[in-house]
């Protein structure tokens, strides 16, 4: 295995440029226009700049065109303008495609820092790159061209499959299972004790947490989320689910496949939550129950009860959209109300003394 100390030099890639024509490839775009120009970034249509690539999905950015310093733009179908025109279906997904070939720069510095903790045991494919300060400990095994930033733990057991990326300061405990391209956001915590207690009388006895956390493969992370080890089984986060800071995953969720759960999204134990279901910030479900494939709930809802329709949902308890619109319209009439209620009583009092 390569040291960092072999070879001290840094490879840092330099601000990219590319041709119309060559970011055309890469996103499956056709180009009309010049697609020799060269461009040097992308950027909201707000923002762009010389020598820019920009995106159109709104009719009243077409007006505000001719304005805009943007060398070239992405659009859903041909437009009457003089720049040129990356001609993509999806105007959204093809600057995200765009914004591929402008990532951040990236530093390569690959092999096993001699100040990180390795213990016996273990398997690491000689790709992987581990940066100082990061422990890992008996019988793991990493894959390919697996990254682990400053301050990563890894705890017996674990299993890292290929091109995963564990950002600075993420805990990785016991007997976790992680797939392959899974990217974990610095702070994170990932396998640490579900919240199982039993009241014995006279205080809160701790339920031994014995599961595991698996993680499949092109899962995101974000910064400062916790999911919990199964009390028994697993913990278990669906292919191409995607997390957000500092969410809560409780113990013994089984979350489906191409998921998204916004940021301080709380989960408590054993929910289940169906292939594509999207719950809003700071949205929350209660224990044992299960989302329909497909669910919207949205932010700041309480899920308290089991739902079973695939209509977006939200309120505290969260009811159907429909419903909770039509009791926000009946709540906003309650003053009148109320005075109609005050006067009639009057009147109904004034009728009694007659």
């Amino acid at each position: 295995m390569k040291s960092f100390l072999d070879d001290e030099t840094q490879v840092i890639l330099k601000d990219p440029m590319f041709t119309l024509s060559e970011i055309a490839k890469h996103m499956g775009a056709r180009v009309i226009g010049d697609d020799t120009i060269h461009i040097q970034g992308v950027s909201s249509f707000e923002t762009a700049q010389k020598n820019h690539l920009t995106f159109i999905t709104k009719p009243e950015y077409l007006n505000l065109l001719s304005t805009s310093h943007a060398a070239a733009i992405i659009v859903s179908s041909p437009l009457q303008t003089s720049k040129p025109q990356l001609v993509f279906q999806n105007p959204k997904l093809g600057f995200a495609k765009a914004l591929e070939l402008f990532d951040r720069p990236k530093e390569f510095k690959p092999g096993i820092d001699p100040r990180s903790w390795i213990e016996e045991h273990s398997t690491l494919d000689p790709s992987v790159t581990v940066y100082p300060f990061v422990t890992i400990r008996s019988r793991c095994n990493i894959g390919k061209n697996v990254i682990l930033y400053p301050g990563v733990y890894v705890g017996p057991d674990v299993v890292i499959g290929d091109d995963c990326i564990l950002f600075p300061n993420v805990t990785i405990l016991a007997s976790t299972q992680i797939g392959k391209r899974v990217l974990i956001h610095s702070g994170s915590i990932i396998g640490e004790d579900g919240f199982g207690y039993i009241w014995d009388g006279k205080q809160h006895y701790k339920v031994p947490q014995v599961g595991k956390v698996v993680i499949e493969d092109d899962v995101e992370i974000g910064a400062n989320a916790c999911i919990d080890r199964a009390t028994t089984g697993q913990t278990h986060i669906g292919m191409g689910t995607k997390i957000d800071n500092l969410v809560q995953v409780g113990h013994n969720n089984q979350i489906g496949k191409f998921c998204i759960l916004c940021g301080q999204v709380g989960l408590a134990g054993s929910v289940h939550i169906g292939d594509g279901s999207l719950l809003g910030g700071q949205s929350g479900v209660a224990d044992h129950l299960k989302l329909l494939p497909g669910s919207r709930v949205a932010a700041q809802s309480g899920v308290l009860l089991e739902l079973n329709e695939k209509e977006p949902v939200m309120g505290y308890p969260a009811v159907n959209a429909k419903q909770f619109f039509r009791m926000i319209a009946a709540l906003k009439k309650l003053p009148d109300l109320l005075k109609t209620i005050r006067r009639l009583e009057k009147e109904v009092e004034e009728l009694k003394r007659k």
